[in-house]
């Protein structure tokens, strides 16, 4: 991706706005992944799952530490090679993982075909109708015949009508099927009429998830990344009870990877603290320990976690490389070249007054990339070093800022 100054602004926007980052052009402001990165597309992608196997890995990291931008890299190098991917936001009330049949929905909902250079600035089309749609506009010949049996026979029934449908021009039917990919249920005459069987369920959503990636191997791309992320403070469990069925299915899940019923896909399960995850006692907490205890690195790539904490970058020279990344992007962005010395005088005071917000409970490397685009504004505006105690209050000013808009999201959530 060419990095113009239209996409460097929405970059920078997108940033100095919650420090969040943005869904396009992270690749410019990366630091001390690409190892990770290379491994990954190296060994898994363009190797074992090209075989028709299947991984599962765990991605570990603070609150603003990374895991969404990392979930989102692996999700280029994903489109790069040809892979469908699905980057869903797990959350206790949409999306908690103890309900399969509601993660099985926004999988389906959120599942993107490979996109060029440009997608940035497209209309983000997600879903299986797109999916359908798209494959169906390209494909040639009989293509209902192309159409293979997948371990649900209703999931199978389902592709085919709504194929069927789309080949007869029948958008209202189109739909009407598609609604029952999507997890919705349908009236009983309509099931008849499609013969569908069932209803997507807790009890039969491992198997949909199945047929899903069955479906999307058939298709002709290279696979299906999932791209889970537990992306607020608190994990999508709730209860005690919740949680050992939502360890039950992850484990079930990594077992599954093990199996020829997932050709081609991969599992990314991201989470702030695997002791959120794996703190208790009993036969799930145990198995589940037992299958991610191994560590992910260049020399052990059969290896599980990846923790983002400790990817052999010190704190300091994560912030120094991240900032002088930043820095190009904003004079990118703004066609404003900053004063070099003051830039580099004003990144040096930044960084230390950051290393200070380490013990806090908002991550610092969020803390300094808000901070550090309101720095380069007022740089560009008056080109003076920004000092060691201003930099302090700036970033005061965007922890304060971050409280209040994390207690509004909460009351949001709770009236």
């Amino acid at each position: 991706m060419h990095l113009n100054s239209n996409l460097a602004k929405a970059v920078i926007h997108k940033l100095g706005s919650f420090g969040t980052p943005p869904e396009f052009g992270i690749e410019y402001f990366s630091v001390g992944v690409d190892n990770y990165l290379r491994v990954i597309e190296e060994e898994y992608l363009k190797g074992i799952l090209k075989f028709n196997l299947s991984s599962f890995k765990l991605i570990t990291g603070n609150y603003g530490g990374g895991k969404t931008h990392f979930l989102y890299l692996v999700r280029n190098i994903g489109w790069r090679n040809n892979y469908v991917t699905s980057y869903v936001t797990l959350s206790p009330t949409e999306c908690p993982f103890d309900r399969l049949e509601l993660v099985y929905k926004q999988v389906v909902l959120n599942l993107r075909i490979p996109v060029n250079d440009n997608h940035w600035k497209e209309p983000w089309n997600l879903g299986i109708d797109f999916l359908l749609k798209n494959w169906a506009k390209s494909a040639e010949g009989n293509i209902l015949s192309k159409i293979r049996s997948f371990e649900s026979s209703s999931f199978t029934n389902a592709v085919k009508a709504a194929v069927t449908n789309l080949l007869s021009e029948d958008e209202e039917g189109f739909q009407e099927v598609i609604q029952w990919l999507k997890g919705e249920d349908l009236p009983r005459e309509l099931k008849l009429r499609y013969r569908i069987s069932e209803r997507i369920d807790r009890s039969n959503a491992f198997r949909m998830l199945r047929s899903l990636v069955q479906f999307v191997n058939s298709l002709g791309y290279s696979g299906l990344l999932l791209l889970f992320d537990e992306a607020e403070r608190g994990m999508s469990i709730s209860s005690a009870r919740d949680k050992r069925r939502a360890l039950d299915n992850l484990r079930q899940l990594v077992d599954e990877c093990g199996n020829a019923r997932l050709p081609g896909a991969m599992f990314f399960y991201a989470i702030p603290d695997e002791n959120l995850l794996l703190e208790g006692s009993g036969g799930v907490y145990e198995a589940l320990k037992q299958r991610l205890r191994s560590s992910f690195t260049r020399i052990n790539p059969m290896g599980v976690k990846i923790n983002l904490e400790d990817i052999g970058v010190s704190a300091r020279d994560f912030l120094s490389e991240l900032g002088t990344k930043l820095a190009i992007v904003f004079e990118i962005a703004y066609n404003h070249q900053l004063e070099q010395d003051i830039r580099d005088e004003s990144l040096k005071n930044m960084i230390e007054a950051a290393l200070e917000f380490q013990t806090l409970d908002v991550s610092y490397r969020r803390i300094f990339v808000i901070g550090v685009v309101e720095i380069f504004h007022r740089l560009k505006e008056k080109a003076a070093v920004i000092g060691r105690d201003e930099a302090r209050e700036i970033f005061r000013s965007k922890v304060r800022m971050l409280a209040d808009t994390e207690k509004a999201e909460v009351e949001s959530e709770e009236f």
